[in-house]
Order: C-alpha cells, then sequence, then structure tokens
C-alpha cells in the first residue's frame, strides 16, 4: 500500500476536492452508539433520537423495551414492497387484484373494492399517507402469495437489519399475540427505508383522492401531521392502538442534518406530534453536520496491473457526516491509503485502499477505497492493440 496522508481542516476539505472523501449516506447502517442527551423531558415510555447521516444516537429513553408499536409495524411491511420494486419482481405500474380477505381488514382503510383491480403505486400511496389495513394485505398476497408468508419475508428482513428485539406476526400492527418491537429497533427498519428509492415518492403527499374501479373516490388525508406542519419532514408512520399507545417514526431534513425521531407509548395524539418535533428540535437547535468525506469526489487514480486500462479514478465508498454540537472546533484528520498493487479483475465495490477519520487521536470512521466501476482484466487481443496503438506506421 502507499500512504497518502492528508490531514486536512475543514476549508481545506471544501477547496481540495481530491481530500473530500466520503461515503453516499450512512442512512441505513446500525446507528453508532452515544450515550443519552439530557435535557428532554420524554414522558412516552419509550424514545429513540438519531442523526440519521451521521448515524449518531442522540437521546433514548427504554428504547430496547419490548412493546407492541401498532402501525408502525406498517414501515417494514413497505420495506419489503420497496425491496420487491427493487429487486425487479414488481413495478409501480403492476396492477393487484383485492381478494375478500384484504377488503374486508378493519382499521384504518382505503376501502378498496373486493374482486377489482388497483395498481402498486395507489396501494403504496395509500399505505404511506392514510396507512390503510386493506392495501397492505392486498400488497402482501401479491408479493407473496399469503399474508402469513410475507409476514416471514418481514421478520428476515428484520433479523438482516440487526432488529433483536423485534417479532412481526402481521403486516398490519392491528393487535395479536406475540408482536413487539422497541424504539430503536423501529429507528433501524425506518432508517433503512429512507435509503430507498420508493420513499421519496409519497411521504410529501398531504391528501390524496383514490379512485375506485367502480367510481367512488375516498379522500385520504396523511395521519402524519409533521408532513405539513413540520419544517423539513421527509416522511413518517405514525401509529395508535389501545394496546400500543399514540406512536410514531418522523424524520427530517435541513441541510446536512436528518434527525430521525421514534415515539412509542405517548398518552395521546397531541403528546407523540410535540415529543418527536422536541426531539428533532433538539438535533437543529444543537448540532451541525460536516461532511467530512464524499463518495462522488475523485480522490486520484490508482495504477492496475493486467487490466484493460492502465489507470482508474477512486473514490470512498460511502459518505461520512461529522456530527458536533454548534461550536465545536474540532478538526478531523483523514488518512488515505491506495493500494499499489492492484490486479484486475476487480468489482466497483472491491477495496483497493482505506480512508481513516481521526478526531483527537481517535479512529471514528474507515471508509474502503473503491473504483466506483468494474475493472476488466485485459484480453490477449486488447493487449495486442495496445501494442500496436503505440506505434505508427
Amino acid at each position: 500500500m502507499k500512504k497518502i496522508l492528508l490531514r486536512l481542516s475543514m476549508a481545506t476539505l471544501v477547496a481540495v476536492c481530491c481530500a473530500t472523501l466520503l461515503i453516499g449516506q450512512s442512512v441505513g447502517a446500525v446507528p453508532v452508539a452515544a450515550p443519552a442527551t439530557g435535557g428532554l423531558d420524554i414522558t412516552a415510555k419509550s424514545a429513540f433520537l438519531m442523526e440519521a447521516n451521521s448515524g449518531k444516537i442522540l437521546f433514548e429513553k427504554n428504547s430496547d423495551a419490548r412493546l407492541p408499536i401498532a402501525s408502525m409495524v406498517k414501515i417494514m411491511t413497505l420495506a419489503v414492497i420497496y425491496d420487491a420494486i427493487d429487486a425487479g419482481d414488481i413495478a409501480l405500474t403492476d396492477m393487484v387484484m383485492v381478494s375478500q380477505t384484504a377488503e374486508s381488514m378493519g382499521g384504518s382503510q382505503a376501502f378498496l373494492d373486493f374482486d377489482s383491480e388497483y395498481s402498486v403505486e395507489e396501494l403504496v400511496r395509500s399505505i404511506v399517507i392514510a396507512s390503510a389495513n386493506d392495501s397492505c394485505v392486498a400488497m402482501a398476497e401479491h408479493i407473496a402469495g399469503s399474508e402469513s408468508e410475507f409476514v416471514n419475508r418481514m421478520n428476515a428482513l428484520a433479523e438482516k437489519l440487526g432488529m433483536t428485539n423485534t417479532n412481526f406476526v402481521n403486516a398490519t400492527g392491528l393487535p395479536a399475540p406475540g408482536g413487539y418491537s422497541t424504539a430503536a429497533d423501529v429507528a433501524k427498519m425506518y432508517a433503512y427505508i429512507m435509503t430507498k428509492p420508493s420513499y421519496s415518492l409519497f411521504t410529501g403527499t398531504w391528501m390524496y383522492d383514490l379512485a375506485h374501479p367502480s367510481g367512488r373516490v375516498t379522500g385520504l388525508t396523511n395521519t402524519n401531521k409533521h408532513s405539513r406542519f413540520f419544517n423539513g419532514c421527509d416522511g413518517g408512520k405514525t401509529g395508535f392502538t389501545q394496546e400500543a399507545g399514540h406512536c410514531i417514526a418522523v424524520a427530517s431534513k435541513r441541510g446536512d442534518l436528518r434527525p430521525l425521531a421514534v415515539i412509542v407509548g405517548a398518552s395521546d395524539s397531541k403528546t407523540r406530534f410535540a415529543e418527536s418535533a422536541a426531539l428533532m428540535n433538539h438535533v437543529f437547535d444543537g448540532y451541525q453536520n460536516k461532511k467530512i468525506v464524499s463518495r462522488t469526489d475523485v480522490l486520484g487514480e490508482i495504477s492496475l496491473k493486467g487490466a484493460k486500462d492502465d489507470k482508474a479514478p477512486v473514490f470512498a465508498q460511502t459518505d461520512f457526516f461529522d456530527l458536533v454540537k454548534k461550536g465545536d472546533k474540532t478538526q478531523p484528520v483523514v488518512n488515505v491509503e491506495i493500494s499499489d498493487s492492484a490486479k484486475a479483475p476487480l468489482k466497483a465495490t472491491d477495496a483497493v485502499g482505506t480512508i481513516s477519520v481521526t478526531v483527537e487521536g481517535k479512529v471514528v470512521k474507515e471508509i474502503a477505497v473503491v473504483t466506483g466501476a468494474d475493472v476488466e482484466t485485459l484480453t490477449y487481443w486488447g493487449a495486442v492493440k495496445k501494442i500496436v496503438s503505440k506505434y505508427k506506421f
């Protein structure tokens, strides 16, 4: 490895593109542990606050307590749906037939017509905006054949995300024995859907008229009041049952700050919105986020052995944000080590070096250096062409 040592101030990081490294966004990563912050009067049974770009935890109250979470279960329902879209298994334009089981669901509904077809886009929109139980079951049956099989997929994804205190028993969050989660686990799955391309398609909608095949129109209003009244809110999921109380997971964004707050078991709806707003404002009022490493900036070039091209640009695999309290003058140091013996073939994600971010002598983050694109092996005829191209005839 050849070692390139970059000791960069924030001003230099902005000025020198090759020194400004990063990670795309750490949203969806396992949160970075940090001490709980005092000064917040949260009355709900459980609460959790993290800054999603940096992954830092800023407040916890009984965050690992296993509790019913009502319709926040639908966050995982959406996660499985979004994964199916990303994998190409379904498309937003696909039509979904509504079964008798789906049509008969109680609680929050889109009042779907039995034995009628709706697009995936319409059903997902009704889940995000109106927490529609009938749409959840219709989508579960469409993707997995049955709600029970869909729930298996939900639990498998929960395990993958490290949600060790969660068990799903249905796709809706309606009361049922054996279903539970925690504020910390809810944050993990919400951070996950924030990374999905489909996430931003529906979260900003306040009201929506769902036109049914029968000609009826159902007016749907977003259950997340923050989507209209909290500056920067970019999505959220509410929930309520007598057993769970009033719940919400909500995210917002202003500049590079992206707080994600979870409230479980508030006494009433007004309290869940007030306390989740207080958590998000705690981040906006007291912190600043510095992008120390950016995955879009070229760090330099790497020499390649046995490759179609002799050199390739290299990048940080991900972004890195340094979340600090306002007024903190600490200057991170960025160290870059790039291999001098990389060989083809290489995948876009194969590490060809390492970035270390150090704060006050402590390494706080290590990030792989990658080519960002597959590197092909030089073929025999490719080698011949290279040799010929060096001579003029």
